[in-house]
């Protein structure tokens, strides 16, 4: 029986299946892309309404609908302030996710608020606090003058005011820039809590939450 000499390409080779299974090891090691970036759950412990500074409680007359987490990005474009340049926020855009982990729709600059069932939600601020360094403001959205209170069907129908807590990230690493009209996207996650009228139907909501 005749034997076959080892091929002088077995050492490469073996070099490469070496090198395969150690990408392969460090690949399994390594965490999410920033773009699968998972939202904080929604069932996370809340502050009561009580124990919030009085710019950010909701009313007697309303009650909690719901609490969505939320993960985007806050958009900022360096201005002239002065005689220096610094960043200035104009917008965050966030997929919200339900305690279900299903995405039901999104936030859009501007404080706008839009369900996948084509409801929608307009804020203006009327609180604003600093509880977390180096994150987004909490704040507290009511309905904008010129939209008036929502009606018609959907989840987000009869929405009558917004709390943003629990927020993280979302604010650029320094104050400065350096070239007029340029953009920065921040990642940030949030809570958002959503409240309606304490008289109004939730026949159209299609989860509640307490705390």
């Amino acid at each position: 029986m005749k034997h076959r000499a080892p091929s002088r390409f077995a050492p490469l080779a073996n070099r490469v299946a070496s090198i395969a299974l150690l990408a392969s090891a460090i690949a399994g090691c390594a965490g999410p892309p920033a773009t699968q970036r998972v939202p904080p759950s929604s069932e996370r412990v809340l502050p009561t309404n009580e124990t919030l500074p009085a710019s950010l409680r909701a009313t007697p007359q309303e009650v909690l609908q719901e609490a969505l987490s939320a993960v985007g990005e806050t958009t900022y474009e360096c201005r002239s302030d002065g005689n220096r340049l610094s960043w200035a926020l104009t917008g965050s855009e966030a997929t919200l996710v339900d305690r279900a982990r299903h995405s039901v729709g999104t936030v859009m600059p501007g404080h706008h608020f839009v369900a996948y069932d084509g409801s929608r939600f307009a804020g203006a601020p009327a609180g604003e606090e600093i509880v977390t360094a180096g994150a987004l403001t909490w704040e507290r959205l009511v309905p904008r003058d010129e939209d008036g209170p929502q009606s018609g069907h959907g989840r987000f129908a009869q929405v009558t005011s917004v709390q943003r807590e629990l927020t993280s990230g979302g604010v650029p690493p320094v104050a400065a820039c350096s070239q007029r009209g340029q953009s920065l996207l921040v990642p940030y996650t949030a809570t958002y809590l959503f409240y309606r009228a304490a008289n109004a139907a939730s026949a159209d909501t299609t989860s509640t939450a307490t705390r």
